[in-house]
């Protein structure tokens, strides 16, 4: 009899590197069942109008990251805009009805706390959402059976990092349901020998555009390029991202678009794979600055949770130059295979002295070649069959 599975994650259409992971995720599960249906679970989150032609195809997320999916499709699901606190549980609740109609249930979304009614159920944790709590007060009989429910409804918590992990266990307490397991990159034959020839004075950055939570702060990289654009002379910036067709984050696009006109600035708005690896195969230096202005203890969901753009790069020998906050620390090892900066100053220092020093720079891309192989799809599916076994 056929596994019927579902994944809910209304971000779809930004895909960006957590939609990578997902598709990954999706492909070892097509791979471990004989006989898979799987259904990615979308709605109308955030105004994203879901039956717009632009809406992303499973083709157009195979073509994307370079998967092939052939028994995974798209469900979606229309929801009233919650206009109140009572609108915004009962479409909780028809997302969960929905998971009880299935044998596996993958929560891919990020601060969900949605209850898990499936045979069984996974949460993978880009990063955790804080407790239920009612009217200021933390502690009530409702809260607390809220919090209950959602925290035993599921059979393992699976973060995508030791920072997301921290958090999770600060926050739930989830104890022996906790594994961390790295997001997967690529393929350990992906990895090939860099060619320096082919490496021009570019400057990159990759993720997605969209405002709030833990937005890539492209706006900071504009402005801090243009700012010193006198110290960085003969080098381009070049930013490549998804978008969705929030208009909100549609907006946020444009306004760097105004910012970067007469600059040796480009931006690459939904761009297939092969002009990304291209980008990644010239660039010689990445950017990096999710958390940037932000107090990591205080605010913690606005950090990068962990970094799959960074470690694309750090394969195709693009030396990172990454903020020193969240899971970007567990990736880059300082001045061995990339650097970790701190303020604008550093972030500066760190970017003249590799450009000022092109041995130094291949030296430090070799060994951001190897660090990279640490993070493999062969990794990634041996560790979730762990899991997957004992379900």
């Amino acid at each position: 009899m056929s596994k019927k599975v579902l994944v809910l994650n209304p971000y779809y259409p930004t895909l960006g590197g957590g939609e990578k992971h997902m598709a990954y995720f999706c492909k070892f599960i097509e791979c471990y069942y004989n006989d898979v249906e799987i259904d990615i679970l979308v709605h109308n989150y955030n105004e994203v109008n879901i039956h717009s032609e632009n809406y992303p195809t499973i083709n157009e997320l195979n073509n994307r990251f370079g998967i092939h999916l052939d028994r995974t499709k798209i469900l979606k699901l229309d929801l009233k805009a919650p206009g109140s606190l009572i609108e915004h549980y009962k479409n909780k609740k028809v997302i969960e009805e929905i998971t009880s109609k299935y044998d596996l249930f993958l929560n891919f979304m990020f601060l969900s706390k949605h209850i898990g009614r499936a045979k069984r159920n996974l949460y993978s944790c880009m990063f955790p959402p804080q407790k239920f709590s009612f009217n200021k007060f933390p502690h009530n009989l409702f809260a607390d059976w809220l919090n209950f429910r959602f925290k035993n409804s599921y059979n393992y918590f699976i973060s995508n990092s030791k920072f997301t992990n921290h958090w999770l266990q600060h926050y739930w307490r989830t104890e022996k349901k906790n594994v961390t397991i790295y997001p997967p990159v690529f393929l350990e034959n992906e990895i090939n020998e860099i060619e320096f020839e082919k490496k021009e004075n570019i400057i990159l950055s990759v993720g997605r555009f969209f405002v709030g939570a833990h937005n890539k702060k492209q706006d900071f990289l504009v402005d801090f390029f243009i700012k010193n654009i006198h110290k960085l002379q003969g080098w381009e910036l070049h930013i490549v991202g998804a978008v969705s067709n929030n208009p909100v984050d549609i907006e946020y696009v444009d306004k760097i678009k105004e910012k970067i006109q007469g600059y040796p600035i480009y931006l690459y708005i939904n761009s297939d794979l092969s002009q990304v690896n291209n980008l990644y195969d010239r660039a010689k230096l990445f950017w990096h600055a999710t958390g940037f202005n932000e107090e990591s203890d205080r605010f913690p969901e606005k950090m990068e949770h962990f970094g799959i753009t960074t470690v694309e790069a750090m394969s195709k020998g693009v030396v990172p130059i990454v903020i020193n906050k969240g899971g970007q620390t567990e990736i880059v090892n300082q001045q061995e295979d990339g650097f970790l900066w701190n303020s604008e100053e550093e972030l500066l220092e760190y970017t003249q002295e590799l450009i000022s020093n092109s041995e130094k720079r291949e030296a430090i891309a070799l060994n951001a070649s190897k660090r990279a192989k640490d993070f493999s799809v062969e990794t990634f599916y041996e560790k979730n069959r762990e899991i997957f076994d004992v379900l």
